[in-house]
């Protein structure tokens, strides 16, 4: 395995190509919408809608000699689809797949492009090599366990026409556990033969990549869904490709999560002033309000976490006295469907990754 370590790489080709903005272009497969976000860069929006189980949006950065993908996907059957989609814009081969973080629903597809194009290179932040093996690890035995489960219950709630709390499900709900059962049946259906691949270019803080005229920058700009948080940073085009540092409509702050940190993270990325996001999960942004949302919420989440420990409060005692009620209005409205999933993957990781973090800094 060959990695690299350290503040700044630089990886130089010398083919020409010629990058300006291009007016947004869409067209369908049968679960992403591909938009033309840029010359030679399209992204692939996946089209199941939000819910607990996820697969992630997928960028190309076509170049003149060869591809960036950027991220892979929750199955490598869902990776053959989206590299299907590929070949349709070029026939270029796939160079680089960069994982923006180690969570399997960006990784796991990573063995269909090794299939697909056997010099592939995978780029990830260097805290991969050590998370993926060990808590990536013991999360996935934990899945393959459970989610058989998990499919046998949701299937009974819709038949009783309940959500998970218990109350009258509505047809958003009904919707999100059809295809939380359908991804999950088909991960299940693959892990017999998961092929974890780790990074073969590992970064620290950055890497840059040169093709042609085009610059890619690859930047850890702290902690913050993960350890490991890579964005991708076109300057040229004004892009940010944020991973799971942006999903939409609910974050994603998990159990993984460095919530501290989070939202100086996200300021250091909007202060590369994107013009475009392309997030882990949902559609393309155009402003950075739905950032800034998130930033005041983390703030929020932060001070109050900090005064809780200072008062001497239990992790228990914290989560009663932590109101994020602001924010789930702000992020899940009047939807019973998204505050479900703002409970399960903002207040309730978020608020103990918190107080984690607090307590090892006493």
């Amino acid at each position: 395995m060959r990695n690299f370590y350290g503040k700044t790489l630089v990886l130089f080709t010398f083919t020409i190509i010629f990058c300006v903005q291009f007016p947004a272009q869409t067209k369908q497969t049968e679960n992403s919408e591909v938009q033309k976000v840029a010359e030679g860069v399209y992204t692939l929006i996946r089209k199941e809608p939000p819910s607990l189980w996820f697969d992630p949006n997928v960028t190309f950065i076509i170049n003149e000699a060869d591809v960036i993908v950027v991220d892979a996907n929750i199955t490598s059957k869902s990776s053959k689809e989206v590299i299907a989609a590929l070949k349709k814009l070029t026939d270029k081969p796939v160079k680089y797949v960069i994982n923006t973080h180690w969570h399997e629903d960006h990784i796991i597809g990573n063995k269909a492009y090794r299939e697909a194009f056997p010099n592939v290179e995978f780029i990830g932040h260097i805290s991969t090599l050590k998370d993926l093996p060990t808590v990536g690890a013991s999360n996935r035995k934990q899945t393959l366990e459970n989610g058989g489960g998990f499919v046998k219950y949701l299937k009974e709630i819709i038949g009783k026409n309940q959500n998970l709390e218990g109350k009258p499900i509505t047809e958003e709900e009904r919707l999100g556990y059809s295809s939380d059962i359908k991804i999950i049946e088909q991960y299940l259906a693959e892990s017999k033969d998961f092929q974890i691949i780790l990074p073969t270019i590992a970064v620290e803080d950055s890497l840059t990549i040169h093709r042609g005229s085009r610059t890619i920058e690859i930047l850890h700009l702290g902690r913050a869904h993960t350890a490991a948080d890579l964005v991708v940073h076109l300057p040229q085009e004004n892009i940010v490709i944020s991973g799971d540092l942006i999903v939409h409509p609910v974050p994603l702050i998990g159990s993984t999560s460095y919530p501290l940190e989070y939202g100086a993270t996200l300021e250091k990325m909007l202060a590369l002033q994107p013009k475009i996001i392309i997030p882990g999960h949902g559609p393309v942004m155009r402003e950075d309000s739905y950032a800034k949302l998130m930033i005041q919420m983390l703030a929020s989440l932060k001070q109050q976490i900090e005064s809780a420990v200072r008062r001497g409060e239990t992790l228990e005692q914290a989560r009663k006295s932590v109101n994020l009620e602001e924010f789930r209005k702000g992020f899940a409205g009047n939807s019973q469907h998204k505050s479900v999933v703002f409970k399960n993957y903002v207040t309730n990781p978020a608020i103990t990754a918190a107080f984690r973090q607090a307590m090892e800094k006493k």
